[in-house]
């Protein structure tokens, strides 16, 4: 392994940890390592001033933190993140690209199948993305800093920050209701697919289409989201429903029930616009992505009744191609990107 600072590979019991998602935090809740050599080296103790850990850092350095110190990272970023989000120092593409590490940092071990999902780490979750959900409510420029600033590589955890920006984006647009409202749709849709910790990886990561059986045990994830996000807390949230009825369709095609529009809570096929359209858009095992414009075209013609035409149209209209994307779909491969988020 390198010796140089600057690369911060996780040896066996450690974890990276970027030294810019550390910037706001003003204690230091663990000890940080870098590697150098043949083992991690001890480079600041838990307790010191971070700011004066980060000032004589190189640039660009990664730090390496042990794995039973993780909780306590996490837990210090979660609470640093609305300030992060308020640095005026920062430019609000900075705040932003800082604020999604930070959020994928808390949220990555909750959708790592080898650990349970708990109590402590759930509530976790909610405390990072209330944050963000309060900053967009009253944040225009960083409400497109966010969504200009997304990661679309394949990896669960940031596909469900994608859904619950967008989530968030969408319901401030239509004025969906109270911030307690606009939060709830946020937690629904960063936790929609935490059920997929439940699914086999040959079954997830498959590059070629699901057969019948492979599908029904797909289909299972809803469920298994909801039932862990009960057990984790004690008690049914308010956003449940989101995680159980994302997946189904106002013309009765979705799961796990078959439901029509009528059926389906607002808030449910809200996230199921935003989940369809972010998984369109990002690089599965089985597909390329699409363009937006692309991805719009399928969700408005070829997947037309599943969607409600109203809460579509105003996704469409939020990110400006209402006129041009109602047209057809010539050039598209349909039939290979229609296995959306399943």
């Amino acid at each position: 392994m390198s010796g140089n600072p600057l690369i911060a590979p996780a040896p066996p019991g450690y974890e990276p940890v970027p030294a810019r998602v550390l910037t706001d935090i003003s204690t230091l809740p663990c000890d940080l390592y870098i590697w150098r050599g043949p083992r991690p080296v001890l480079y600041a103790m838990k307790g010191g001033e971070l700011r004066k850990v980060i000032s004589r850092a190189q640039r660009g350095m990664s730090f390496l933190v042990r794995d039973v110190d993780s909780d306590l990272l996490r837990g210090a970023l979660a609470a640093a993140l609305p300030t992060v989000l308020a640095n005026q120092r920062m430019t609000p593409v900075e705040r932003s690209k800082t604020a999604y590490s930070i959020v994928a940092k808390v949220l990555s071990p909750v959708f790592t199948r080898e650990h349970a999902l708990d109590h402590d780490g759930l509530i976790l979750t909610h405390q990072a993305i209330d944050a963000i959900t309060l900053h967009l409510l009253d944040d225009e420029e960083m409400v497109w800093a966010m969504v200009a600033t997304m990661q679309k590589h394949l990896a669960t955890h940031t596909h469900a920050i994608n859904t619950a920006v967008y989530s968030i984006v969408l319901a401030r647009f239509m004025k969906f209701g109270s911030a307690d409202a606009i939060r709830d749709v946020a937690r629904g849709g960063l936790l929609h697919d935490i059920g997929k910790n439940r699914v086999p990886r040959s079954v997830l990561d498959k590059p070629a289409a699901l057969d019948s059986a492979e599908w029904q045990v797909m289909r299972t994830h809803v469920k298994s989201g909801h039932d862990m996000i009960i057990r984790a807390l004690g008690y049914q949230p308010a956003y449940a429903h989101i995680v159980a009825e994302h997946h189904e369709r106002c013309d009765g095609s979705g799961y796990p029930a078959g439901r029509l529009a009528s059926g389906i809570a607002l808030d449910s096929q809200l996230v199921g616009v935003v989940d369809a359209f972010d998984a369109l858009t990002t690089r599965r095992p089985y597909r390329a992505p699409v363009t937006a414009f692309d991805a719009l075209h399928i969700m408005r013609v070829a997947m037309r009744g599943q969607f409600s035409d109203e809460l579509l149209k105003e996704f469409i209209k939020l990110l400006g191609g209402y006129g041009t994307a109602a047209a057809g779909l010539e050039g598209l491969d349909v039939a290979n990107v229609m296995r959306v988020a399943g």
